[in-house]
């Protein structure tokens, strides 16, 4: 006969992306509620930090030691050539963007450049450390690496950027986020693309992925503020942000190809042993693990 915890040994997945919303949105929903402008930006901080929470329940709830997870999550040990790419990639998408923007927009803001240098300075410490970098622990460091031990690099890259953008819900309806809903969906999935292309080919650097979401989160808004806003574009930002992220996904698919979106191997977990079910399965017959 099973457990209770049977549904989330069988599907870790699903109990994770399930966690994740619920945790986040149960502090975000009454929170974001209550407090508007500037002071909103602070309090998405504690809802931010759900799907790790999430990851960390998921696998303990499995029965496996969240230690070994950490530790796995953790490593930095790669060549430094995959954190280069983490900041170069979305520091070069922005300054396209930035480079488009002014040519639609007529030039430079009035005093604006060094304002956003000085932002983006700021945020890339905020962002990689509360404000996005923190996130990567649960969408990679936990969902893609399982969901590619059964899909595609490109499916699973897709399925995350899907709940991820999903996860963003309250943002949206509580007004923290004036940006289109469905643009910056498409924007996200193209980053989870991106994502999973820098954690195969970095096998499996989740710092790297936290590195690579903060710079993302910190660079995207620079141009706009260099222009001096959205009322001076004819076109939605959201819709160049798609469009520049869009591109970069494309190419990676269109190099690498869908199975693995990397010169290496999709990466699966390797936090664990085997998973608590096949263990019961082993014991009862006999058979020891190798």
């Amino acid at each position: 006969m099973g457990t209770s915890l049977d549904p989330v040994e069988r599907h870790p997945v699903a109990a994770f992306f399930a966690l994740a919303v619920a945790l986040s949105w149960a502090v975000w929903i009454p929170l974001l509620s209550t407090v508007h402008g500037p002071v909103a930006t602070f309090a998405t901080i504690p809802g931010a930090f759900g799907p790790l929470a999430a990851a960390a329940i998921v696998t303990r709830l499995r029965g496996n030691a969240v230690r070994d997870w950490l530790a796995s999550t953790l490593d930095w040990r790669r060549s430094p050539r995959w954190y280069a790419a983490a900041l170069a990639v979305p520091v070069g998408v922005s300054v396209a963007l930035g480079a488009g923007m002014i040519a639609l927009a007529g030039g430079v803001g009035e005093g604006t450049l060094r304002p956003a240098a000085a932002a983006f300075a700021l945020n890339m410490v905020f962002a990689t450390l509360l404000g996005g970098g923190q996130e990567e622990f649960g969408w990679r460091g936990f969902a893609l690496p399982r969901l590619q031990a059964r899909y595609d690099a490109l499916s699973a890259s897709v399925l995350v950027g899907l709940v991820w953008a999903l996860w963003h819900a309250p943002l949206f309806v509580l007004d923290v986020y004036a940006l289109s809903p469905l643009l910056y969906a498409v924007s996200v999935v193209a980053f989870s693309v991106i994502l999973t292309w820098l954690y195969n080919g970095s096998r499996g650097c989740v710092p790297a992925a936290v590195l690579m979401h903060g710079t993302i989160n910190a660079s995207v808004n620079v141009p706009l503020q260099v222009v001096g806003g959205q009322s001076v574009l004819p076109v939605p930002f959201t819709g160049l942000l798609a469009l520049g992220f869009g591109l970069v996904a494309l190419a990676l698919v269109g190099r690498y190809g869908a199975e693995t979106l990397s010169a290496r191997d999709a990466r699966t977990p390797t936090w664990t042993g085997a998973d608590p079910a096949r263990r019961r399965a082993t014991e009862q017959s006999g058979v020891g693990e190798s």
